[in-house]
This record gives structure tokens, C-alpha cells and sequence, in this order.
């Protein structure tokens, strides 16, 4: 698991420090070290403008996942199968906005023990509509893609109740401190692992 793909891309000196920062607490801090305030780092950043760069380890495309804010909160962009979401935090965890059923839903369960399952049904998002995540793990191991490692990673697997043809969420990686670190997809033309690339962080 975790295999590094091509090289890290330059990042602009502006984020250099961001980065640093949020790749020490990923790889120095165990669960539930924090970096000097005791809390544990965050395993999925909501800021507005963090951004994390993730490259297709076969193909070295990239895509972008994003945090912006607009007048309704939060949204979270980039995320396979789910288009636009609002999100909040919640308890260390993330829920996100259904507007058809008008409520907050249990979304990325980031805290919870491993083994953990539970269910997320997004009307408005075809991949997330009828999903059962499971905690699979809370120290996994990923490489990032310039081979930096990262520990303690949460591990979250999912499962459709009703599968779309050719594609589908098969996993998702969060490691303390950064955020997304490893994704991967089924589309038609086979699993897409993608891994980190790049990172921006504002909180």
C-alpha cells in the first residue's frame, strides 16, 4: 500500500512553511499528540483555501481537492463523486449538508474506534448516495509522492449498497495534520490510486 508515485511538484516558497508544518505533525505526532496546545492534530484541515494536490501514481495526472468559504459556510470541491459539499466540523469528525433531506449527515467519521461502520446516503451526490464506510484503520502507513511516509494514518474503506456500473469511492487515507493523503477509485478503466503531491494549509 502507499506506493510513491512521481516526483513532488515545486511549491511556491509562499506554502513551503504550511507544508512543512503539516507534514511534521503527519509523520512526528502519535494519535492524540498535538502540536504544543495537547489537542490532536486535525485529520482533515477545513479552512478556506486549503487545497491538497493529488497524483494518479500510474498516469501522474493530478487532481485537486479544496476548502472554500461561501455565504452558506464551508464547501469541500474536488472530492470523487460528490461534487460540491458543504461540510462541517463536528467533534473531530466531518458532516456534510443534504439539501433535499435538509439536515447535516454523518460524512467522515475521522475520530471513530476502528471497525466502525456506519452509513452515508448524500441524495445529491451519485457515489455517496447509498454508501457503508468502515473504519479499516487508525495507524496505516502511506508514502506520499515524492516517497515521504506517513504515519498514523486513518484509513477509511467504503462499500456501495447499490453499485454504480464502472465507478465507485474504494478508499480514502487522512493522515493527522494534512489531510487527504491517499484516494482511491473505480472507474472503467481500472482502480485509480492517487497519492499526495502537493498541499496548501491556511488553518
Amino acid at each position: 500500500m502507499g506506493r510513491p508515485g512521481a516526483t513532488l511538484d515545486q511549491v511556491p516558497r509562499v506554502f513551503t512553511f504550511a507544508i512543512g508544518l503539516a507534514l511534521a505533525a503527519g509523520c512526528g505526532a502519535a494519535e492524540g499528540e498535538g502540536a504544543g496546545s495537547g489537542a490532536p492534530p486535525a485529520l482533515l484541515p477545513l479552512a478556506d483555501g486549503n487545497r491538497w494536490v493529488l497524483r494518479d501514481v500510474e498516469r501522474g495526472s493530478t487532481t485537486t481537492i479544496s476548502v472554500a468559504r461561501k455565504p452558506s459556510g464551508l464547501v469541500l470541491r474536488g472530492l470523487p463523486g460528490a461534487g460540491e459539499l458543504r461540510v462541517r466540523a463536528a467533534r473531530g469528525s466531518v458532516e456534510a449538508w443534504d439539501p433535499a433531506a435538509a439536515r447535516w449527515e454523518p460524512f467522515l467519521r475521522l475520530r471513530a474506534p476502528v471497525g466502525t461502520r456506519y452509513k452515508v446516503a448524500l441524495t445529491g451526490a451519485p457515489l455517496w448516495r447509498s454508501l457503508t464506510v468502515t473504519v479499516a484503520s487508525r495507524s496505516a502507513v502511506v508514502h506520499d509522492a515524492r516517497g515521504k511516509t506517513l504515519r498514523n494514518c486513518v484509513r477509511l474503506t467504503f462499500a456501495a449498497g447499490k453499485p454504480i456500473a464502472d465507478a465507485g469511492l474504494e478508499e480514502l487515507v487522512f493522515a493527522p495534520g494534512v489531510g487527504f493523503a491517499r484516494t482511491v477509485e473505480q472507474t472503467i478503466a481500472g482502480p485509480r490510486v492517487r497519492v499526495l503531491a502537493q498541499l496548501r494549509l491556511r488553518s
